[in-house]
């Protein structure tokens, strides 16, 4: 408890703010209310006790990602705004569109302010992780009947934190089981049951990308092992053959659910709906190079042709709300923050993918990247 008083101000604001958005909270609501207000006023003292000059100073010494991401936000607040104004679009949804946008700029008021603290380095994953698997249990609890789900739709399981919890602990499985130590093989068993837990939640609408995220870290890092030191291989495979025997029932529904959705909506039109946005945008050569703003709308195929201020992916979104100048920026900053996760995953391999995936999806197949989740991790 002592080495807990240690921690940052500006830390504990967010952790208290990461926990009650775990417990209570939804990556995107419909209809924000005192909750919303809480968590943002909590995040909003986390930022402003780790300080502001992180994001207007464009003299600071950073990495290419944090300088890229600075130079995203400042532009992101200012060129979608005069352009959402400039065609009259709807104010709420103009401050839904900046909200969400400003997540991202987390790591322009924390990252440096964290990056040499041991405790806080140890802490906010284990509450990233969590948050993920608190998502998946709320999403399982009503499947029960435990508990009567809210009418609106919270797509806790579509969180990158839940994704990001399954992937970390399942290199965190991989890696104990290498050690077969006594408290390792409980670490592990502890692991593979938050893993179940999660992937359980994914399978309630057949998440075909998050699962197979999770079978591919599996799948890479026994390769890998296998490849570099075979002997250290052999048990874990074992155990993973007797539990894939034992669980052959439902991996094969699980995998023949996700071949059923795959030949019934193929990819989710997120092709059509690219192309859809780059339509809108031709409308004008001004729309084109600045986007037609934040609280923009557009005629989604991925969502049966509704007008929605959304797309699945990261890119898309930042092109129809600021054009090729925010794509270009954004493109810049997710390739920077590839190669941060690079030199991560060279230091430790199972932490890397466990960015990656998060990372990755969000950009190009789910509508996650307007949520907190995508900004903390």
């Amino acid at each position: 408890m002592d080495r807990l008083k240690n921690l940052p101000a500006s830390f504990v604001f967010l952790g208290i703010a990461i926990l009650l958005y775990a417990l209570f909270g939804s990556p995107t609501p419909d209809n924000p209310g005192l909750l919303e207000v809480i968590i943002g006023g909590l995040i909003v003292l986390s930022v402003v006790i780790g300080g502001l000059r992180g994001v207007i100073d464009l003299n600071i010494e950073r990495s290419g990602y944090l300088k890229c991401l600075q130079v995203l936000f400042l532009c992101g607040l200012i060129l979608p705004s005069v352009s959402g104004v400039y065609y009259g679009n709807d104010p709420m949804l103009i401050l839904r569109d900046v909200l969400a946008f400003s997540f991202l700029a987390l790591p322009l008021f924390l990252a440096e302010k964290f990056a040499g603290d041991k405790m806080v380095l140890h802490w906010l994953p284990l509450l990233l992780v969590f948050a993920g698997i608190a998502f998946a249990l709320r999403t399982l609890i009503p499947a029960f009947n435990v508990w009567i789900a809210p009418d609106e739709l919270l797509y806790l399981s579509n969180s990158p934190l839940a994704l990001f919890a399954a992937v970390f602990l399942t290199g965190l499985v991989w890696k104990n089981l290498i050690l077969q130590t006594r408290r390792s093989l409980l670490v592990a068993g502890a692991s593979f049951l938050c893993v179940g837990i999660l992937l359980a939640a994914m399978l309630l609408d057949v998440q075909r990308a998050t699962i197979g995220a999770v079978l591919l870290t599996l799948l890479f890092l026994a390769l890998l092992t296998v490849a570099e030191t075979p002997r250290r291989a052999a048990i874990p495979l074992l155990v993973l053959a007797v539990l894939g025997v034992m669980l052959y029932p439902l991996v094969a529904d699980t995998l023949n659910a996700m071949a059923q959705k795959t030949a019934s909506v193929g990819f989710n039109m997120r092709i059509q709906e690219a192309l859809a946005v780059f339509n809108a945008l031709s409308a004008s050569p001004e729309s084109l190079f600045i986007g037609r703003g934040w609280g923009s709308v557009f005629a989604s195929p991925a969502v049966a042709g509704l007008d929605v201020n959304y797309t699945h992916s990261f890119l898309t979104t930042m092109a129809l709300k600021g054009g090729l100048v925010m794509l270009a920026l954004s493109l810049l900053m997710v390739l920077t923050a590839l190669y941060q996760i690079f030199l991560i995953f060279q230091r430790d391999r199972a932490k890397g993918l466990s960015l990656l995936w998060p990372l990755l999806i969000p950009v190009l197949l789910y509508a996650s990247h307007k949520s907190l989740d995508f900004g903390l991790l």
